[in-house]
């Protein structure tokens, strides 16, 4: 109850710009302290500390008491306060060293608390909480600033846990070593090596925590760039369309040309065809007559033959018969002579057919050449239109990618500059103090778990991730895209199996609205990594999930 009344008496800084007044005001404090103190009680001359035990030594003989009464520095500053000192200690050098090394503790003791506190509350009030790159949002857009600035955080974060868990360290050890003062002062090179570790950590923190307000600030306008970009780039991809387009329509009137010539060319070749099969025919004719002819003129010749025959022979024949034979051989060579004369007109005929016939015969060629590659022509741009199409669609794709992120770089902006984001969140983390710490506890023993199972599933992490359930259902798609946002991440920070299988279930607790331990543990099983589900359920008191 006392820590929901706290929540509600605290209030959410105005804006993200108060926010980082706050955090500055909690730096600079730091960095003064630190400094005051660097500059008073380690900015100064070696101490001789073995010169200051012996001083500690003389003290104790002439206050007659021994060096391990004194616990702490406390006892021997208040033992100090009310004994006298000769005026040959107080003199020395050794003499005002010690009391220096006494000073020097007090102040660090007075100071080291506040300003661990002033750094963690900077860190985990402030930092943690308000600086946030809302990467849920995107879901599985890849949006390169979201994703360097994701990074960015979880370096921040990890590194200033491990210096602040650094100076925790530190003060432990300085709080073992404080003890007996005369150890204390003999090792004094220890704890003042120590105090200086720790001071050192303290304005690495504080320069770390500038770092990531000035990166969280620079965020909107990151954003705001990407943006300029994505639409500077959608209107090059819409210039690109309708340059395509323009092609398409140039293309469909070649086509629509190449489509009317086409017809002509067959047109053409169809009358070049039949008048070659004309021509075809009267040839065919023509030396049909010539071989008709040229029987004629062989039998004709026969027949001359046996009429000089029969007038050669010496046979007795009345003259009139004789006569006869001969009006008959003039009669035969004037019909030879008719049939030699149409001979020759048929094979000039027959010569004049062949010309044409092979003119027309090659016309008819040249048509059906031409127009055969016209339709190849047609085919070629009509394949071409088809992939500018395809591509067309592409560029519409990736239109509808590039609004998409834009619409998220647009509210994530939103969120980032708008105050009544502090407050949301602020109001979240008080629900989620409200629900009890029973939820606290199964939340801490759920990364707890997280990280234990991280040291031992290596490189199965990714099986692990596939087989975990989600609450709302995430898609096949979707988690094998995350795997590769991990892996991607992993590489370029070369990180371990083990470290990329924490992160994986960071992301799966992000995208899990209400994950569980037994969650967790089901998953496990599904993997059949039986033996490490019965760790966690021993380890944190679980039940079967399947009993």
């Amino acid at each position: 109850m006392q820590s929901s009344k706290r929540a509600r008496k605290s209030r959410p800084p105005a804006s993200r710009e108060a926010a980082y007044r706050i955090i500055i005001r909690y730096v600079n404090e730091v960095c003064i302290q630190i400094r005051k103190f660097a500059k008073h009680y380690l900015n100064r001359d070696a101490i001789d500390y073995s010169a200051c035990a012996k001083c500690l030594k003389d003290l104790c003989e002439v206050w007659e008491t021994e060096p391990s009464k004194f616990p702490t520095w406390k006892e021997f500053f208040e033992k100090h306060k009310i004994k006298a000192t000769e005026d040959g200690l107080r003199k020395k050098d050794s003499y005002k060293d010690l009391l220096n090394i006494c000073e020097r503790a007090r102040e660090y003791e007075l100071m080291i608390p506040g300003v661990r506190e002033m750094i963690v509350e900077c860190a985990r009030g402030h930092l943690y909480k308000y600086c946030q790159s809302f990467i849920e949002e995107a879901e599985e857009l890849e949006i390169q600033p979201v994703l360097e600035y994701e990074e960015a955080i979880n370096a921040y974060r990890t590194e200033m846990d491990a210096k602040i868990n650094k100076i925790n360290k530190s003060i432990l050890e300085y709080g073992e070593i404080k003890k007996p003062f005369e150890t204390f002062i003999s090792e004094g090179n220890v704890h003042a090596k120590l105090m200086e570790e720790t001071c050192v950590l303290l304005i690495e923190v504080s320069h770390t925590a500038k770092k990531w307000i000035a990166e969280d600030s620079a965020y909107p306008d990151k954003l705001l760039q990407d943006i300029f970009f994505n639409n500077s780039y959608k209107e090059k991809l819409e210039d690109d369309i309708e340059k395509l387009r323009q092609k398409i329509r140039s293309t469909d009137g070649s086509i629509e040309r190449k489509r009317k010539t086409h017809a002509t060319l067959a047109r053409e070749h169809s009358n070049h065809k039949r008048q070659k099969h004309r021509a075809k025919q009267s040839l065919e004719v023509v030396i049909l007559k010539i071989q008709k002819l040229e029987r004629d003129i062989e039998a004709k010749n026969k027949e001359i033959q046996q009429l000089k025959d029969e007038i050669a022979d010496k046979t007795p024949v009345s003259p009139r018969y004789r006569s006869d034979l001969r009006l008959n051989l003039e009669r035969e060579y004037g019909c030879l002579d008719k049939l030699e004369e149409n001979k020759q007109v048929m094979e000039r005929q027959k010569i004049r057919l062949d010309r044409e016939f092979k003119s027309v015969n090659d016309s008819t060629y040249e048509y059906k050449v031409e127009a055969v590659t016209n339709r190849h022509e047609q085919h070629e741009m009509r394949q071409k239109m088809l992939g500018m199409e395809i591509e067309i669609k592409s560029i519409y794709d990736r239109i509808s990618s590039i609004d998409q992120k834009s619409a998220v770089l647009k509210k994530i902006r939103l969120l980032n500059l708008s105050p009544d984001t502090l407050r949301m969140m602020h109001k979240r983390r008080i629900k989620i103090q409200e629900n009890g710490d029973e939820t606290s506890s199964n939340l801490g023993q759920l990364e707890e778990a997280c990280k234990f199972v991280s040291n031992y599933i290596g490189k199965d992490w990714k099986k692990l991730y596939e087989r975990l359930p989600f609450i709302p259902p995430r898609d096949p798609d979707r988690k094998m895209k995350d795997l590769e946002v991990i892996d991607r991440i992993s590489a370029h920070r070369d990180r371990t199996p083990e470290e990329s299988a924490l992160f994986s279930l960071e992301k799966w607790r992000s995208f899990n609205r209400q994950c569980e331990l037994g969650q967790l543990i089901k998953g496990l099983r599904k993997l059949n990594k039986v033996d490490l589900a019965e760790k966690i359920e021993s380890r944190y008191a679980v039940e079967d999930v399947y009993g």
